[in-house]
């Protein structure tokens, strides 16, 4: 009996006389049952839990550090302080309370907002520059 298949046709599941699949004579059946899985040439799991963890560690650094700034920017925040927020209003901080997450922004005479303290980005670039620019000139007048 010669045939290619290595074991003969079974008949189909749950009808009468479904027996076993027998090897076909003058063939061995396949080792093991079992193939082995093939070798990944990284090493396996352990370099796929790295290269999964690597990327989540580095967003959590990340983000630890933005958290970080922010509530330093929070803590050093005070009522005078010319600021601009993350939607782009400049403004003057009007009113701040070290224990609500508002303050209380006048984004023109006698307009005043309140906005999160959170949504605060930082102190008004325009403000800054200016601030320096007396620094720097205060500095030129004393070598004079």
């Amino acid at each position: 009996m010669a045939s290619s298949n290595w074991f003969q046709p079974n008949a189909a599941p749950g009808r009468a006389g479904n027996a076993p699949a027998t090897p076909v004579e003058g063939q061995s059946p396949p080792s093991g049952g079992q193939e082995a899985p093939p070798s990944s040439p990284f090493g396996g799991g352990a370099f796929q839990f790295l290269i999964l963890a690597l990327p989540l560690l580095l967003i959590f650094v990340m983000t630890r550090s933005q958290n970080k700034k922010q509530k330093q920017l929070e803590s050093n925040l005070k009522a005078g302080d010319r600021v601009v927020t993350q939607s782009g209003l400049l403004g003057r901080i009007v009113d701040i309370s070290p224990n609500s997450p508002r303050v209380k922004l006048e984004i023109a005479p006698g307009v005043n907002v309140q906005i999160l303290k959170s949504a605060i980005q930082g102190p008004d670039p325009g403000e800054v520059a200016a601030a320096d620019a007396k620094v720097a000139d205060a500095a030129k007048e004393k070598k004079s």
